[in-house]
Parts: C-alpha cells; structure tokens; sequence
C-alpha cells in the first residue's frame, strides 16, 4: 500500500471523549481542525443549555453546519454571479475600445 494512503489511527476529542479515527498521514491535520470545530460547535450547542443529550446535541450541530454551509453556498453564488456581470461588462468594454 501507498504510505501516502495510508490509513493511521488519530484519537480526537469530542465534548470530552476520546474517538479514535482513522485517516490518511495527509488528513491528520484537517481532521483534527475540524474535529476542534465540531467540538466548539457541540460546547456552545451544550453551554445553552436548551438540548439535553449528546444525541441531541451533535444532531443539532450538524443542522447548524449544515445551514453554515448553505449560507456560505448561497453567498458563494451570489459573488460568483457578481463576478461574472463584471468580467462581462470588462469585456464589452474592451470591444468598444479596440473598435475604435
């Protein structure tokens, strides 16, 4: 097997227990990032005190990353758009210009 495929056990934790994960040497880093997210997402998800259960608690995360991710998707859209009105607009320009 490839090193680089390589499958390595990475424990992360998660509102303090241990999960113990495997994933690639190259991951490592990202899944610990994102396991440091999720945690501070569940904490803050527990601190308010209004869901009771770790069930609960990461199904309710899950919905707020979920709905993080649409808004980032919808604003992504919109710049993309924006981006490409400009880049349009540059360009007939740029044929006006060298009509003349």
């Amino acid at each position: 097997m490839n090193d680089q495929n390589k499958k390595i056990p990475v424990t992360v934790k998660i509102l303090n227990q241990n999960y113990d994960i495997f994933c690639q040497e190259n991951e490592k880093d990202d899944l610990y990032k994102s396991a440091e997210l999720l945690n501070d997402k569940m904490m803050k998800t527990k601190a308010e005190g209004k869901t009771i259960g770790l069930d609960r608690i990461a199904v309710i995360s899950a919905l707020n990353f979920a709905n993080d991710s649409l808004n980032h998707k919808d604003i992504t859209n919109t710049l993309n758009f924006s981006i490409k009105e400009r880049i349009l607009k540059l360009h007939q320009k740029i044929d006006v210009v060298l009509e003349n």
